[in-house]
């Protein structure tokens, strides 16, 4: 059975560096792994050293591993226009796909973009192609969203509740009938014809559609799908942080851990003094002023660890004790396949939580 793992968090805690670096540690533990973006800054490319990325899974090489590792970008448009052509009849789906309302619908209703992700997640795992499935996911506030996706997608799609864009006569009251000619004359007969059409050639799916929906949100909740918050750890107790996670268990889900991000290592010595540092004989033109800055930074480096430890252990004790990884912050940043394995030795399967983050 395909396992879920979404990786949640803030902006600019290197999440989706983290949701490839788990992904790449899933394959080197000898499972068939896809990693999918959400997030519409489309890192993910980048992060896999590739050039881009589009709908469909993209296999990426990774020597040594004894897993498959695939990479896919969310096309929301795309998928809405896939899962027309799958469930309705070829010329109900012509017709919908040339509707101008269905061409809103699939690039600008409101939670469309997030629906369309866990429908295109729930392809994933249900095509049996893969062992696990990763998920980026937008920043936190946004995430949400995810969640309530496929309740308010359903909702706004269902054709009872705008039964009076059908038929307006079918209220008793002259007050609503009036309100309904309103809205006609405001947006015009061709809007309100184009919206008619859509809902009528819609229906020939809603059914599916609604099923569809129901299984969607049933495998978000499910033990199968696991949710991980990633942090940075200069502010990993971020009230947003741990909002999110007190949504998580608000809603019942599985809240697996936090991936700590950019953990700084305190230097292990010994180091030159000031004075060995001042009586260096071949030391360059302009040394002396140099010298202060070189001899307190193996200081700063150890009050930096110190205070990120320090955080890192509130971030803990608010969440009662959650598991937590810690992933080295690397000097030149993770630009290539190979800095996502120095990573990936640091995530499950490959390590267990709270590991020695000072090697």
């Amino acid at each position: 059975m395909t396992e879920v793992h979404v990786c949640c968090g803030v902006g600019g805690t290197g999440k989706t560096t983290t949701s490839a670096a788990f992904a790449v540690a899933q394959a080197h533990a000898g499972r068939r792994v896809a990693v999918i973006t959400i997030d519409p800054a489309r890192r993910l490319a980048d992060a896999l050293g590739i050039g881009a990325l589009d709908n469909e899974p993209r296999a990426i090489d990774l020597p040594d591993a004894t897993g498959t590792l695939a990479a896919l970008m969310l096309d929301r448009k795309g998928t809405w226009d896939a899962i027309v052509r799958d469930r309705a009849s070829p010329e109900t789906a012509e017709r919908l796909l040339a509707n101008p309302y269905y061409q809103a619908v699939s690039t600008r209703l409101s939670g469309s973009h997030e629906y369309m992700a866990v429908e295109r997640l729930y392809d994933l795992v249900h095509d049996g192609d893969y062992d696990v499935v990763v998920v980026d996911t937008p920043p936190t506030q946004h995430v949400v969203d995810f969640f309530q996706a496929p309740e308010r997608v359903r909702s706004i799609l269902d054709r009872s509740l705008l039964a009076g864009l059908f038929d307006p006569n079918r209220f008793v009251g002259p007050a609503t009938r009036a309100a309904f000619s309103v809205i006609e004359r405001l947006a015009g007969q061709g809007v309100m014809r184009d919206i008619r059409t859509f809902f009528e050639l819609f229906s020939e799916i809603s059914q599916t559609f609604r099923e569809r929906s129901a299984a969607v949100a049933e495998l978000l909740r499910s033990n199968r799908t696991r949710y991980w918050l990633v942090a940075n750890a200069e502010a990993p107790e971020r009230n947003d942080l741990l909002g999110f996670l007190g949504e998580l268990q608000e809603r019942e889900m599985r809240f697996a851990g936090f991936l700590v991000n950019r953990v700084a290592a305190a230097p292990l010595g010994p180091f030159p003094t000031r004075e060995e540092l001042e009586k260096l004989s071949d030391a360059p033109e302009g040394w002396a002023e140099t010298v202060p800055r070189l001899a307190r930074l193996p200081e700063e480096a150890v009050a930096r660890a110190q205070d990120q430890d320090a955080r890192i252990d509130r971030l803990i004790a608010k969440s009662q004790g959650a598991p937590a990884w810690f992933l080295p912050d690397l000097p030149d940043g993770v630009r290539s396949l190979d800095g996502l394995r120095r990573l990936a030795e640091r995530l499950p399967p490959a390590a267990p939580a709270r590991g020695d983050r000072r090697r």
